[in-house]
């Protein structure tokens, strides 16, 4: 019975990563495309907002392509190419897949401070903050620090023999260290899991406190004051809305991430006493708490098009005028 049941797990993260992951890649990197050409439009690339979202997609394109794809041809179609064994793969491919992840988080972190700034009321605070010149600097400075803080990887990461769910040895890219491997798993759970959603949302009720206290002013402003700061304040609403749904949404998938880290942490210990079906249903979950990370990742444009009408507006725009190109040729 045991083995049966390890036989079956086995066989669901295969065909996850097989016919599953290809659906999420395919949906993933055509609304991170449709993102970038839309966030690129003269609408929205005047918005120091927008700027976070377009590199957002950008690095959640690339994400995409370098972890996706390799996690689709090694895990779902199991080709066993000669790079697969090579160290340098394994370094480098973790490094890059979780630094790729953590940075589109702490940019969101960025994206919503921006809002926030653009509700002050202060006029000078907006014009420093929101700005192309601060958000170009918060950017490099957010990747530099990003690519910075993942470089333990690079040294601790290696194919070593580990024992699998049959009790065989096989090479698996990962850590030999507990020691490491427990502070890999808090190093994750705080920079990555923790730290970003906390901050968006403080962010985001610090957001809806400036929007209250702005209401309060509008009326005793002129008409025509009025009508300009209305139609600011409905293009970056709706810019907050998709914002703060892409923070949720951030928050529900990366629980079940941190909730897997929090569990390796408090059971590292026993991982020898383990009975060989814990270690295949705690593989089988690790598998769908990362897939859970793309689905995250690749759903920004589907966002944007429920909640922004102004989105909305600008890629039926985009559309119309394909289509016109494609028929005149």
């Amino acid at each position: 019975m045991t083995e049966e049941t390890i036989n079956t797990l086995e066989w669901l993260i295969v065909e996850i990563n097989r016919w599953l992951c290809p659906i999420i890649l395919i949906f993933g990197c055509l609304g991170n495309i449709l993102n970038i050409i839309i966030f690129t439009r003269q609408t929205f690339i005047k918005q120091s907002c927008s700027l976070y979202f377009l590199c957002i997609s950008l690095n959640n394109l690339a994400m995409l392509l370098i972890g996706l794809t390799t996690r689709i041809v090694d895990n779902g179609f199991q080709i066993n190419y000669v790079i697969n064994n090579s160290t340098i793969y394994c370094k480098i491919r973790n490094y890059l897949v979780y630094t790729l992840f953590s940075i589109s988080s702490w940019l969101l972190v960025l994206a919503s401070l921006d809002r926030l700034f653009a509700t002050n009321q202060s006029t000078l605070q907006r014009q420093w903050f929101c700005s192309y010149r601060m958000a170009f600097k918060l950017i490099f400075l957010t990747i530099g620090i990003c690519i910075g803080v993942h470089i333990h990887m690079l040294i601790f990461y290696d194919y070593f023999l580990t024992s699998n769910s049959y009790g065989k040895l096989v090479l698996t890219c990962t850590t030999n260290s507990l020691t490491y491997g427990m502070f890999y798993a808090f190093f994750i759970l705080i920079f990555y899991s923790l730290l970003p959603p906390i901050l968006m949302s403080i962010n985001g009720l610090l957001t809806i406190k400036n929007f209250r206290k702005s209401r309060r002013q509008i009326n005793s402003l002129t008409v025509c004051t009025l009508s300009r700061i209305m139609k600011t304040r409905r293009d970056t609403n709706q810019l907050i809305k998709a914002l703060s749904l892409q923070i949720l949404i951030l928050i529900i998938f990366t629980i079940p991430h941190s909730s897997y880290w929090l569990y390796f942490v408090f059971t590292s210990s026993d991982y020898y006493i383990k009975t060989n079906l814990r270690k295949e249903y705690e593989k089988f979950m690790l598998h769908i708490v990362r897939i859970l990370l793309y689905i995250n990742y690749g759903s920004s444009f589907y966002i944007q098009m429920i909640i922004s009408k102004l989105f909305r507006q600008e890629f039926m725009k985009f559309f119309d005028k394909t289509i016109r190109k494609i028929r005149r040729n």
